[in-house]
C-alpha cells in the first residue's frame, strides 16, 4: 500500500502494482541523468513533447525511491509493455507529488506540534 504521507504513489507498471517515490536525491538523479530541469520535464510531459528515455529515468529513480532493486533496461520494457500515453499519465502524477508535497491532513499519523520547538527557557527572567 502506497503511504501518501511520504509522497508514495501507486500505480501499474508492467502488468503489476507497484509504489513510486521520489526523494531528493531521486530528483537530482533525473535532472542530472536527463540534463533537463524537473520543471522541464514535468512541461513536456504536460504539452506531450516529452521523450521515451525522460519517462523511464523518471520510473527508474521513482522505483528505487520506493526501494526498488529494477534496472533501467528492465524499466524501459516495463513502459514498453504497458504503453507509453499511460506511462506518461502515471509519470505525471509521479512528478506532480515533489509540486504539491507530502500529503497532511486530519488523518494523518503524525501529531501537530509533534516537531516544534519547545520553550525551555524559565519565564522567571528577571528585567
Amino acid at each position: 500500500m502506497a503511504n501518501q504521507y511520504k509522497g508514495e504513489v501507486k500505480g501499474s507498471l508492467g502488468g503489476k502494482e507497484r509504489t513510486f517515490r521520489l526523494t531528493f536525491d531521486n530528483i537530482v538523479n533525473i535532472e542530472s541523468r536527463s540534463g533537463k530541469s524537473i520543471m522541464d520535464i514535468t512541461n513536456n510531459l504536460a504539452t506531450n513533447s516529452y521523450s521515451l528515455k525522460d519517462v523511464v529515468i523518471v520510473f527508474h529513480e521513482a522505483l528505487t525511491g520506493a526501494g526498488g532493486k529494477f534496472t533501467q533496461p528492465a524499466v524501459g520494457d516495463m513502459v514498453m509493455q504497458t504503453g507509453l500515453i499511460k506511462c506518461s499519465v502515471l509519470c505525471s502524477e509521479i512528478l506532480m507529488t515533489i509540486f504539491t508535497g507530502e500529503k497532511e491532513n486530519a488523518d494523518s499519523p503524525l501529531v501537530q506540534g509533534e516537531n516544534e520547538q519547545k520553550d525551555t527557557q524559565s519565564s522567571n527572567i528577571s528585567k
